[in-house]
């Protein structure tokens, strides 16, 4: 019975001695791939400014880079909206004056009666991309999603905007709202 504890011990040893091994031999392998990310990373950037200079006349780069240009531009302009939001002013008494192109922002809990919405920055112009339907910005080349060529295509027309004018604050609201995302007031159909 002692062989048989001893024995069994002797294998719960190697197989823990295995497993370090095996664990060591792991963050090895990571530390290598976090170097080739890291070449990779280089190679993108050398690319990229490559790409400055005109196209690269590599189909598949020049795909890549416009999709990268594309979501800078979304970055570009998101972080434009968080400073938009940071210089928001507080109201200072009273009810403030209704802010034109902003919407009220969904609350996680019920609106208190007479307080106003809070106002948030329009949605930056997108497009949508002919061949996935991704909306993308406006001033994109290539499709983010899919790496459609905008510029190999005729530009399809924008379709006309289908809004109307709130009576009591004058925000351009959807046709289809029945009541103003600005101000609460009931629109005529």
């Amino acid at each position: 019975m002692f062989d048989r504890i001893k024995k069994e011990a002797n294998i719960a040893k190697f197989k823990a001695e295995q497993m370090m091994h095996v664990q060591g031999v792991q963050n090895e392998i990571a530390t290598i791939n976090q170097q080739v990310s890291g070449v990779k990373d280089r190679i993108a950037g050398k690319v990229l400014e490559l790409r400055q200079n005109g196209p690269l006349g590599i189909p598949d780069l020049d795909e890549l880079c416009g999709s990268i240009e594309g979501l800078q531009a979304q970055i570009a302009q998101k972080e434009a909206q968080i400073n938009a939001i940071r210089a928001e002013q507080a109201p200072q008494s009273g009810a403030p004056a209704p802010q034109q192109g902003f919407a009220p922002q969904p609350a996680a809990y019920p609106p208190q009666p007479g307080y106003p919405p809070q106002p948030v920055a329009p949605a930056a112009a997108t497009k949508a991309c002919p061949n996935c339907n991704t909306a993308v910005p406006a001033a994109a080349i290539f499709c983010t999603s899919c790496g459609y060529n905008f510029q190999q295509a005729p530009a399809a027309p924008e379709p006309a905007k289908a809004t109307q004018t709130c009576p009591n604050c004058h925000f351009e609201a959807p046709l289809a709202s029945a009541f103003c995302p600005n101000c609460g007031q009931a629109l005529p159909h």
